[in-house]
């Protein structure tokens, strides 16, 4: 491995910052951190901080603070390309050491920007809590606590000309360092420097490992534009990064991400408890950020502005995101022009209940491009009928474009026969030739899946998870990550895993502890007999696999669940309620065809 940042993010993944100073020192957990004495002055009380969500740690009593590459700098009085290459050779990270000195300059570079950011972050933090000043007036008044801003490092940069400058140059850092972090300007001509940023809300932009790398400014005046972001930098590129990944990427459950566009949005719903999310960074979204999403999620659920603009940055985000093979939904926000005003004006159930039944992709087009015509005439009814069928044959799955063949039909008064016509072309007829051949020569029989009971395997499977979440803490902080009661079939399953997620602090969950809950003797006799000796829990992998194991039983059982209410419905339809069941049933059908999806990508 030889490109630098490449490097450093490597050790910062894989060197967790406890394991590393607990080499060092000895550490204990205080709530989701660890504390110590600080090794770097005389103390008898603890003020040396781990946070283990932004791998860093601070003292309070010394000031002393960085991540787990200054940390071993401290410890061992190494130079920075030095540190890099020990937690390497510990961790087992191969690097080029004929690096050349050009490379071993943009490394080095690297690393001091970064920590000009965050001495920036922190100065801009300062500003806003430890002054009455507009910046917090503004978030006070948007709905934020100070709980929810110190998450977020949310700051003020004051209406000064040079007042962060001077605080980094006195901290050593020069203002030609200042200038290439896009931190400060110049101008030629008078020779003069100052602040890019003044009397705005700061908010810090962290890439997907919490380094800032970045901000984005709100104005607090008239000044224009009224949303300001760092240019990009050796470190910083917009067009590569999604605000609040770092927080969101271990929120992500079912592999499902909210995107919406503006800082505030973001924070004002991820505090009321909507922590999936990740917002574009000032621009439409880019196809590097389409990847991006890739590697966290399968389906993305769009929450835009419902003005003009929003709608063309939904249309957008919609081409880019169906490219890379995401499933995209769109969130209907009422009456609201924003996320946030939503949230607020209706509350977190409302908003849960918005994302359930947010609009497939091809319902928004097909209902977006519909306001371009008046359908109560004839021509516009036929020229949305051609438009939108060419929407339609984007799908390849034939129950969904049989859905929106009729959602359409419904739309405009014209025959599902007509509609289907214009979205097969050419092959329409040759393809209704062959299924009357098929129905003359055979019988056409439906095949309907009998609901699965749950077999011994499934239930063997979700308990010897269950028994590894409640006995290894290690590994139940991993699988909390990847798992929630909706993962699994048994009721049992679900009351110990609630159960253990209000105790996750507890090193080892006995049976005892849990007798209490509504659990049947069976249930506790089974967990009782399993033995975790025969388990290679040191195998990540082998856990991937047991935690797939029981998605997969839970996902076959809804399916089975689906295929019997179809059924149901078909065997009680008549002629009267004829058009609501095919309604139900389509719905259905689409719902099969997503879990059929999601088995796939298992």
């Amino acid at each position: 491995m030889n490109d630098i940042k490449e490097i450093i993010d490597e050790i910062k993944s894989r060197c967790d910052i406890v394991s590393t100073i607990s080499q060092y020192i000895e550490v204990k957990q205080s709530g989701a951190n660890y504390k110590g004495l600080c090794p770097f002055h005389g103390e008898k009380t603890p003020s040396f901080y781990i946070n283990t969500s932004k791998q860093i740690y601070k003292c309070f009593g010394c000031g002393e603070g960085g991540d787990v590459i200054n940390f071993v700098m401290k410890m061992e009085n190494l130079e920075f390309m030095d540190a890099v290459k020990l937690l390497a050779k510990r961790y087992g990270i191969e690097i080029n050491t004929n690096m050349d000195n050009e490379s071993r300059i943009r490394m080095e570079k690297i690393k001091r920007f970064q920590d000009i950011h965050v001495e920036a972050a922190r100065f801009y933090l300062a500003n806003l809590l430890t002054s009455k000043n507009y910046g917090y007036e503004y978030l006070r008044k948007r709905g934020l606590d100070d709980k929810i801003i110190k998450k977020f490092g949310l700051g003020y940069s004051l209406d000064s000309w040079n007042a962060l400058m001077e605080h980094l140059t006195s901290k050593g850092h020069t203002k030609e360092e200042l200038i290439e972090c896009g931190l400060i300007n110049h101008k030629l001509e008078s020779n003069k420097f100052y602040d890019k940023f003044r009397n705005r809300v700061m908010f810090p932009i962290f890439d997907y490992r919490g380094n800032v790398i970045g901000f984005g400014g709100r104005v607090l005046d008239d000044s224009m534009p009224k949303y300001l972001n760092s240019p990009d930098t050796l470190i910083f590129n917009k067009r590569q990064n999604l605000y609040g990944l770092n927080f969101a990427r271990k929120e992500i459950k079912d592999r499902t991400i909210v995107l919406v566009e503006g800082y505030m949005d973001l924070i004002s719903i991820y505090q009321y408890g909507i922590k999936n999310v990740v917002a574009t960074l000032g621009t439409a979204l880019t196809e590097q950020q389409g990847m991006l999403i890739k590697r966290y999620a399968d389906t993305a659920i769009i929450s835009y502005d419902s003005d003009e603009a929003g709608i063309k940055a939904t249309l957008r985000a919609i081409e880019i995101l169906s490219k890379l093979g995401i499933s995209v939904k769109i969130l209907n926000l009422k009456d609201s022009k924003d996320p946030d005003e939503f949230i607020r004006k209706y509350g977190l159930n409302e908003f849960k209940k918005a994302m359930d039944t947010s609009t497939h992709q091809i319902k928004y087009k097909i209902d977006n491009l519909k306001r371009s015509f008046d359908i109560h005439k004839d021509e516009d009814r036929v020229k949305f009928a051609k438009e939108a069928s060419k929407i339609i044959k984007e799908l390849k799955s034939a129950v969904e474009i049989d859905y929106y063949t009729k959602y359409l039909s419904n739309q405009i008064d014209i025959s599902v026969e007509s509609i289907k016509r214009e979205v097969y072309g050419k092959n329409y007829n040759k393809l209704n030739n062959s299924y009357k051949k098929f129905d003359k020569n055979k019988k056409e029989e439906k095949i309907i899946e009998k609901p699965k009971t749950i077999t011994n395997g499934e239930k063997v499977v979700e308990e010897n998870l269950i028994k590894i979440i409640l006995e290894d803490k290690k590994l139940r902080d991993l699988i909390l990550l990847k798992v929630d009661e909706n993962d699994f079939i048994l009721e049992e399953s679900k009351e110990i895993l609630n159960y253990i997620i209000k105790n996750k602090e507890l090193d080892k969950i006995t049976i005892d502890k849990i007798e209490s809950l509504n659990i049947s003797e069976e249930y506790l006799k089974d967990l009782k007999s399993i033995s975790l000796d025969s388990m290679n829990l040191d195998n990540v992998k082998s856990i991937d696999e047991i935690i797939k194991n029981v998605k997969k039983n839970t996902l076959h059982e809804k399916m089975n669940r689906l295929l019997e209410e179809q059924k149901t419905l078909e065997n009680n339809k008549n002629i009267n309620d004829a058009k609501e069941v095919d309604g139900k049933i389509m719905e259905i059908a689409l719902k099969i065809v997503e879990i059929r999806r999601m088995l796939q990508r298992l």
